[in-house]
């Protein structure tokens, strides 16, 4: 008795095995057969900004002669796919899968932008949230914090390079007021008060930095980026207890760069 139920239940399994392997036969043959029926783009992200649509990702995709309407969905390279609309300088991240009812889908996140670059050669780019640079784009122009002045110029072709890539590159490796650049944009951009009271940097001929304010006539006269911090909370003390008496348009700069002090020069 005790034989028979182990001869029975190698036969089940085996029947359920063999039944299994018939089921995925039959569902990687339908696969093999099935064409593309849809192709849907989804696009993640800050949708404040509009580097990229649904059409720019679809015109990538038929321009490299890659259409995947009507194809058999076994013919359809969702790797190269992913790599096309990932080569795109205002995506992030780019994910490409199909579905078993014969659609193709791409998920992409855009970039996000922080601030937005002018050399002294008038060259633009942006630096994203991640620190990269992204190019300027023909038909969006992000709204964000803007860098002018003293500033290297060469960068705004290096598209996806990280700027601690290029800080490790001897040659530029005196550069690092875009390094700074990028730290104290990413402060203000986490700042909901100095995002939006802070509306351009400005960097003169000695590599001191300068912030303009959208309230009050006066430039600040940040100088460097160490302490950071401890500088723009100087600042708000002083707007709450100095400016808010005075009036914004009182004084013509406010210098932070002195440990502990506030120098200000009336207009």
């Amino acid at each position: 008795m005790m034989l028979f139920k182990k001869i029975a239940k190698i036969f089940f399994w085996l029947f359920l095995l063999t039944g299994l392997i018939v089921i995925l036969s039959f569902v990687w043959g339908e696969q093999q057969n099935l064409v593309c029926k849809d192709f849907k783009i989804v696009i993640e992200g800050d949708m404040e900004h509009e580097f990229i649509d649904e059409q720019d990702i679809r015109s990538i995709v038929k321009n490299n002669g890659d259409s995947v309407y009507g194809q058999s969905m076994a013919s359809i390279d969702i790797v190269l796919i992913e790599k096309l609309v990932q080569n795109n300088p205002f995506v992030s991240i780019a994910e490409v899968f199909k579905t078993i009812s014969g659609e193709v889908k791409i998920i992409v996140k855009q970039r996000n932008p922080i601030i937005r670059v002018f050399s002294s050669n008038n060259d633009g780019f942006y630096i994203d949230e991640k620190g990269s640079f992204m190019p300027l784009s023909q038909k969006y122009a992000a709204r964000v914090l803007m860098a002018s002045g003293n500033i290297p110029s060469g960068f705004n072709t290096l598209h996806g390079t990280d700027i601690g890539e290029i800080m490790q590159n001897d040659s530029l490796a005196k550069k690092t007021i875009l390094d700074d650049l990028y730290i104290l944009a990413d402060f203000i951009n986490r700042d909901d008060f100095w995002k939006a009271q802070i509306q351009q940097i400005y960097v003169d001929m000695d590599q001191q930095i300068e912030l303009i304010p959208r309230v009050g006539s006066h430039r600040i006269i940040l100088g460097d980026i160490q302490d950071l911090e401890e500088k723009l909370e100087r600042l708000m003390i002083f707007y709450k207890e100095g400016l808010s008496k005075t009036g914004w348009n009182e004084y013509e700069t406010i210098n932070l760069k002195y440990k502990n002090q506030i120098v200000c020069t009336k207009i």
